[in-house]
């Protein structure tokens, strides 16, 4: 499950969890308002699913 947290970055609200429940999250707050750092991070690619990776491809490196 997804919750809301505040990014270190910009400040901005953005979720923590598995991306399945971003916009129960998030709902509340205007696309503009939400954080958008991993859209830009990694020279620009953005990860289309939101995830920031987690344990599963730390594992493997994917």
């Amino acid at each position: 499950m997804c919750r809301r947290v505040q990014c270190p970055t910009c400040k901005r609200p953005t979720f923590a969890g598995c991306g399945a429940h971003i916009e129960q999250v998030l709902g509340d707050v205007p696309a503009a308002e939400r954080c958008r750092c991993r859209e830009t991070a990694q020279d620009g690619k953005a990860d289309p699913a939101g995830g920031g990776g987690g344990w599963l491809r730390q594992l493997f490196g994917r």
